[in-house]
């Protein structure tokens, strides 16, 4: 017998029989040691024999036995298949043998010379509602306002871009990271006219010929694209087309007296523009040129004349501007509107 030999091996070839087999060496199996079928695979069949006997009868029972023996010689035998399971078992036997020494030699390293451990930094809390306790003391959110924001952010209407809630009524404009965190607010000049709609081909009609009705700053959802106006100033387009955009806010019509109006607390005073968005010059430089004006972000303008939900709730309202690709923008007069 085999291990009865290895007792009358002297200790060193003991130790070498022992290393190959650590490195692989395969023992005979124990089906081949004692026959083809071990002991109780062939007690196993003997009581499945006599049970199917003693529950269908003699002569049934003999026959269901005859069936599945017959049965199971007829399973097919798949060399290939069998090969190709030993590779796999031996390659796992192989993968494992080596996973154990390499811990082993970085448990042996000194401290200083182990690898670092990177662990990936938590995911920032998934918020309910939008954060607004970067607003300065003593000021609040519009009802509406709020109303807008919590809705983006519970339905994460955002996606992975940063966003705009713009109030209408309160002439005022809320800056938003991805999450929903509000990181700052400002007065902002608006278009004159009140009113949810932009007028058809308003984009290239001369500024000049534009009515005093239709100088309107549309509600909706704005998907934004960083562009340049006439004198290759950076500006954000919320519609292109319509020549709607955020920019500084420019004081080239003296009698307009935008700089003034921008800084008055009465919102009805800051219904001055031709339909653009007006921002200060420094809130623009520092919360919308380093981010909308490099990529793309999300603009919600809430509607003075119509529903909240007839603009962002109706399944066939269409609520969603997209501009053209920044490439094939070409720059737009918008200086005076």
């Amino acid at each position: 017998m085999p291990h009865l030999a290895a007792r009358q091996l002297p200790g060193r070839a003991i130790m070498r029989e022992k290393q190959h087999d650590s490195l692989g060496a395969r023992r005979p199996a124990t089906s081949r040691e004692y026959g083809d079928d071990g002991f109780f695979q062939r007690l196993a069949r003997r009581l499945r024999d006599l049970m199917i006997m003693g529950v269908i009868g003699p002569l049934t029972g003999v026959a269901a036995i005859v069936a599945i023996h017959f049965a199971t010689s007829l399973q097919p035998i798949d060399p290939q298949r069998d090969a190709e399971a030993a590779r796999q078992r031996e390659s796992d036997r192989v993968m494992a043998i080596l996973e154990d020494r390499a811990q082993s030699i970085r448990a042996s390293l000194p401290q200083s010379m182990q690898p670092p451990v990177t662990v990936p930094p938590p995911e920032p809390p998934r918020l309910t509602a939008a954060d607004f306790s970067a607003m300065d003391a003593g000021r609040q959110p519009t009802t509406d306002a709020r109303h807008m924001a919590d809705w983006v952010v519970q339905r994460r209407d955002n996606g992975r871009m940063p966003f705009i809630v713009l109030d209408k009524r309160d002439a005022r404009l809320y800056v938003f990271d991805v999450q929903g965190h509000l990181l700052a607010q400002t007065a902002v000049l608006l278009g004159s006219a009140h009113g949810d709609e932009t007028y058809p081909g308003i984009g290239d009609v001369p500024i000049a010929d534009v009515k005093p009705y239709q100088r309107t700053t549309a509600a909706g959802r704005f998907v934004t694209r960083p562009g340049l106006d006439a004198d290759h100033t950076d500006v954000v387009w919320l519609d292109y087309d319509a020549a709607l955009a955020m920019h500084r806010v420019i004081n080239k019509v003296k009698a307009e007296r935008r700089l003034q109006r921008i800084a008055s607390n009465n919102p009805k005073v800051r219904r001055i523009s031709w339909g653009c968005i007006n921002i200060p010059i420094e809130f623009f430089d520092t919360y919308i040129s380093p981010t909308f004006g490099k990529r793309s972000g999300v603009t919600y303008v809430i509607p003075e004349r119509k529903t909240f939900a007839e603009v962002f709730e109706q399944p066939n309202a269409a609520t969603t501007v997209t501009t053209a690709s920044a490439e094939t923008l070409v720059p737009k007069d918008v200086a005076q509107r």
